[in-house]
């Protein structure tokens, strides 16, 4: 069924961030789609997966995880920088995963790019790695200088 809605116009970096983590726990593929640049350019790497280049290699693997279901996850510890057209952040991703009928948390360590367009921000990379040890742990670094 084709949707009816207009396309997704995100007014800041955070909104189109959140409407990509919606689209994961909505299993919505139309809205993951819609979020990300059209662009040969355009990169997303998954935990321990290949690095994928281009909108439609982007736009086939979100669709192939999403098949399978709604993604339940929860964001924590996000840090970000953002300048006039654009945006990176980086974030503790924490997922809940059913192995049969056992569940596990899981920490991804992720960070994200968006970049301003006519259309409103748009997404332009995701990069996921897992925790070490599947957990994630900040650390803080004093400042000043480091010899």
């Amino acid at each position: 069924m084709p949707r009816l809605a207009k396309p997704m116009l995100f007014a800041s970096a955070e909104e189109c961030e959140q409407a990509f983590y919606d689209a994961l726990e909505n299993a919505d593929v139309e809205a993951m789609a819609e979020l990300w640049l059209q662009d040969d350019d355009v990169c997303c790497t998954h935990p321990g997966a290949a690095r994928l280049v281009g909108y439609n290699a982007v736009r086939s693997s979100w669709a192939s995880i999403l098949e399978s279901g709604p993604l339940p996850i929860r964001t924590l510890a996000r840090q970000s920088y953002e300048s006039a057209t654009l945006a990176v952040t980086n974030l503790v991703e924490e997922l809940v995963l059913l192995q049969g009928t056992a569940r596990q948390l899981v920490h991804v360590i992720a960070s994200n790019a968006f970049v301003k367009t006519p259309a409103g921000w748009k997404m332009v990379m995701h990069v996921g790695a897992p925790a070490p040890q599947g957990q994630a742990v900040e650390v803080e670094v004093p400042s000043g200088t480091v010899h």
